[in-house]
């Protein structure tokens, strides 16, 4: 079955609507896609425009996330292409596909995702993947994030991503709270701790003079550039 789907998918035999991302369209079959997602069946097939026109634009997606996604719908699997990209490239995707799953209600699709981008948090990505995981509750991903950021060789150099800190303090300060924990329970905290008393002074501070989420900002760099 999921081959003969894939031979239509490729093909395009039978197409009956078309989604435009980013400028490249995509061809694909509408009872398909409405048998494998509420949401899409929803849009073919109640009043909505999407129905009329047969035609949908897509801005906040890129093309290789789109393509993995119609592959999956189709397949049950992700394409050898994504498993196949550059680790920066499939972190990309994986993000948007994770997003994707929720907004599409392809509950399948998410724990899949979220494995794979347990594989691919690094420096460079780190602080949004554990935005994303935060927004979308995968708790697995979230793990991974909080330890990787916990980790003594990773917290220094995870301190030059500061606007990638401050964006995550703003957008889930909860979160920064528990990478905030995490590294402290990583070290010895003592009451006579001078590092620990510092903290919270400084954070009392920061409050004082600017915005919980940015206090939160600031005590995190400060803990990450003195995890030692």
């Amino acid at each position: 079955m999921h081959a003969d789907l894939a031979v239509l998918l490729e093909t395009k035999e039978g197409t009956d609507v078309d989604f435009e991302v980013r400028g490249k369209v995509f061809s694909a079959h509408k009872i398909v896609l409405a048998a494998r997602s509420k949401v899409f069946k929803a849009d073919f097939f109640g009043t909505t425009k999407e129905k009329a026109t047969g035609y949908i634009r897509i801005s906040d997606m890129h093309q290789d996330a789109f393509e993995a996604l119609l592959h999956y719908v189709y397949t049950d699997t992700l394409p050898e292409t994504v498993k196949k990209a550059r680790e920066e490239e499939a972190a990309v995707v994986g993000q948007d596909l994770l997003m994707a799953a929720d907004r599409y209600d392809l509950q399948d699709l998410k724990p899949v995702t979220e494995n794979a981008l347990c594989n691919l948090v690094g420096l460079r990505n780190v602080l949004p993947m554990l935005a994303l995981a935060e927004q979308h509750q995968c708790d697995k991903l979230k793990k991974k994030c909080l330890e990787f950021m916990a980790s003594r060789k990773n917290t220094r150099k995870i301190v030059a991503t500061d606007d990638d800190v401050e964006n995550l303090a703003r957008s889930c300060p909860g979160v920064v709270k528990e990478v905030i924990i995490k590294i402290l329970d990583t070290r010895e905290a003592t009451p006579d701790n001078p590092l620990v008393v510092s903290v919270d002074n400084m954070f009392y501070v920061l409050c004082l003079i600017v915005s919980i989420p940015l206090a939160l900002c600031g005590l995190l760099i400060y803990l990450i550039a003195n995890h030692t």
